[in-house]
């Protein structure tokens, strides 16, 4: 490679970073009055592992930078500017609801480290594909495996924290049962609740209080659950999910009784 076009694709990738991070306050605050940042940092914890994963394959086997060095640039550069949308967006987002200490440490910490791999990326290409010097090239591949191997616990405490803050509590409510199930219920009784608004199903002698899951039923929609409401199920339940752990694990909270002999 020349050194004009090493120089072209390098200037391709320095200005935005340094675009982006002197751009104002509130710059990545909302779009269509939502919170970006949620967007972003979902963009940024896919491309920046691929980056430093890709890097790393490059330390270990140098012909992969020689033949890929402009579309890992490329990749290195967008990963970077993600994590400084990410921190802009998420300062934002934080002065509106606030935002956990470990999540927005994270996001601190990925800007020089983004950086930095993205730099790593560049030397080692020039001292590899425009000025050879094997020394160099070798020294800025050991910075490169630094600097990917430091991104990939950084972004995965980043996006672990944000989804804790947002869904554990949330996760752990729903996994909790609805009641002792110590119930004995009659097919009659079942039938009294044949509503959306109050819905019991029987699944295997079990009676289930669906009314909670109506809205929740992620493939089918509404529909399929209500189709269950003051009926024995067990039929359409083995038939859909039968084997599946996860369906069962989701009934199994919602258990209220058995079903009397």
């Amino acid at each position: 490679m020349n050194h004009r076009r090493f120089i072209m694709i390098a200037l391709a990738g320095i200005i935005p970073i340094v675009v982006l991070l002197r751009l104002p306050y509130g710059t990545w605050a909302d779009i269509s009055q939502l919170p970006m940042h949620p967007l972003i940092v979902h963009g940024v914890i896919v491309a920046l592992p691929v980056a430093a994963i890709w890097l790393l394959i490059a330390v270990w086997k140098p012909g992969v930078l020689t033949r890929t060095f402009t579309a890992m640039w490329a990749l290195s550069v967008l990963a970077a500017l993600g994590v400084i949308a990410a921190k802009s967006s998420g300062d934002s987002l934080a002065a509106a609801v606030g935002l956990p200490n470990a999540h927005a440490e994270a996001g601190n910490r990925l800007i020089p480290v983004s950086i930095a791999m993205a730099a790593t990326v560049l030397i080692s290409a020039y001292f590899t594909l425009v000025r050879p010097t094997r020394a160099v090239a070798s020294g800025a591949r050991a910075l490169s495996a630094v600097a990917a191997i430091a991104v990939l616990p950084l972004t995965y405490l980043a996006g672990h924290s944000g989804g804790e803050a947002v869904w554990e509590e949330e996760y752990a409510e729903a996994q909790q049962l609805i009641s002792s199930g110590d119930l004995i219920l009659s097919m009659d009784e079942v039938r009294r609740h044949a509503t959306p608004e109050d819905c019991w199903t029987v699944v295997d002698g079990t009676v289930y209080d669906m009314t909670t899951f109506i809205a929740r039923h992620p493939a089918g929609g509404s529909d399929i659950i209500e189709y269950m409401c003051g009926k024995d199920a067990t039929d359409d339940f083995r038939g859909e999910h039968g084997g599946q752990g996860e369906p069962e694990k989701w009934l199994a909270t919602l258990k209220i009784g058995t079903l009397a002999d």
